[in-house]
């Protein structure tokens, strides 16, 4: 729908006129009916009830058209994200959530696994263990506690 320029393709679309046109680019980029009413050249005096009418009637166009400059956008934010995880300076935990977004962005998602630890033990079991565990470890402690 959109040209080499980035301007909108109106041929598929309904006729519409110059003040449309400008509405649904604004209102594509910010979402605020009434300030894109005015920005395509509406009274400012109408532009609340306008941009709620244009809102409306104008919705599948406006979609599209967010759509489009959500996808022209996507290759940008990739490559943002690979610069994240390649930056040395970068620390791991954002390294580790670019990756992660870069995955889930094309299709592969991380797996979460949950591992059963009890080895399906009955619950006398259990507490056994845990009363072993507690007799040999001594919790001292830190620097950083309040001992007040």
């Amino acid at each position: 729908m959109q040209d080499i320029q980035g301007k909108i393709n109106y041929k598929m679309y309904r006729e519409l006129t110059d003040k449309q046109k400008a509405f649904i680019e604004h209102y594509s980029q910010t979402g605020n009916a009434k300030a894109s009413a005015i920005k395509a050249g509406y009274s400012e005096k109408t532009a609340e009830q306008q941009g709620y009418e244009l809102k409306n009637k104008l919705s599948h166009e406006i979609t599209e058209h967010t759509r489009k400059l959500m996808a022209s956008a996507a290759p940008l934010a990739i490559d943002k994200l690979i610069k994240l995880v390649e930056d040395e300076k970068t620390t791991q935990s954002v390294k580790l959530g670019a990756i992660n977004s870069l995955l889930d962005r094309t299709g592969y998602q991380t797996v979460n696994k949950i591992e059963d630890v009890t080895n399906k033990k009955t619950d006398e079991e259990l507490q056994h263990e845990l009363g072993k565990l507690l007799s040999v470890i001594k919790v001292v402690p830190s620097s950083n506690d309040d001992l007040n």
